[in-house]
């Protein structure tokens, strides 16, 4: 009898521990400080407060272009920090600027979702892509684990008056810029070529937002605010990592109302319903 009860503990314990596992969800962005300001913050803590756990990892390279990306996978480059949050939320990496291979972060966790984007300036401009994405997506296809999901972050229009260099391309006209971004973006996600499982439209949830908040979602003119515009792009990514609404999440950033969390949850979610159109928030 003792020895059925503790076979029966054994199993329970490997059961209870295989359905633990399954539970992490892994997310990998390769990109830049627009991926930074998504997956960084936020994200983890939006997904803890829906009962999901999520491990993190961010290859960062400031304004990294997919070309860049293409030239790294050609050369093994190890350019990257690789900024990573555990399942217990413990940033590891952050500050230390390891240099890293694509290689060497698609190799560290068996990643459910591997995220990726054009650099902000470019991500309106559809050529930028077609060179370099079906290399990239071919390596991550090899090196990755085989039911790893590749997933498209549109990126967001900068603010009206930003310096940006790049905003030059688009006459400094946020609403021209924003357009060519969901064109861009659209074509890409449906090509079946590149096989992207989701879009993450974070480009659409900031525009959602600027009907709520007005244009100051972002801190420079092009980098996310890091109380609301932070927020909004990572309600977007939860929704998709996570599969449900983040509309009503119990948490919010500290100094974050609860009135303005809820228009930053709607913004996101509108966007994830609407990806190509703006959704005014009321």
């Amino acid at each position: 009898m003792m020895k059925r009860i503790i076979s029966l503990l054994i199993v329970f314990v490997a059961f209870s521990a295989n359905c633990y596992a399954q539970d992490v969800v892994r997310v990998l962005a390769i990109g830049n400080s627009f991926s930074a300001d998504v997956v960084e913050q936020n994200l983890h803590e939006l997904a803890k407060a829906q009962g999901k756990s999520l491990i993190i990892g961010n290859l960062y390279i400031g304004g990294c272009t997919l070309e860049r990306h293409w030239k790294n996978i050609r050369s093994a480059r190890r350019s990257y920090a690789y900024r990573k949050i555990a399942e217990n939320g413990q940033k590891v990496g952050i500050a230390k600027q390891v240099k890293y291979s694509i290689q060497a972060a698609l190799d560290d966790e068996p990643w459910d979702y591997i995220m990726l984007q054009q650099q902000s300036g470019l991500s309106g401009v559809q050529s930028s892509f077609d060179l370099y994405l079906p290399e990239i997506i071919e390596k991550i296809r090899n090196e990755a684990k085989k039911d790893a999901k590749l997933i498209l972050m549109q990126t967001w229009a900068y603010q009206n008056g930003s310096t940006h260099n790049q905003f030059a391309i688009y006459d400094y006209d946020q609403m021209r810029m924003y357009k060519s971004i969901v064109k861009a973006y659209d074509k890409v996600f449906k090509n079946r070529d590149y096989g992207f499982h989701a879009l993450v439209p974070n480009g659409t949830a900031i525009q959602n937002g600027r009907t709520y908040f007005g244009d100051k979602l972002t801190r420079d003119g092009y980098h996310l605010e890091k109380r609301i515009g932070r927020y909004i792009g990572a309600c977007t990514m939860c929704e998709v990592v996570t599969g449900e609404s983040v509309v009503g999440n119990t948490y919010r950033p500290k100094g974050v109302s609860e009135r303005d969390a809820l228009a930053a949850q709607k913004a996101a979610h509108a966007a994830i319903l609407r990806p190509n159109k703006i959704t005014r928030i009321k």
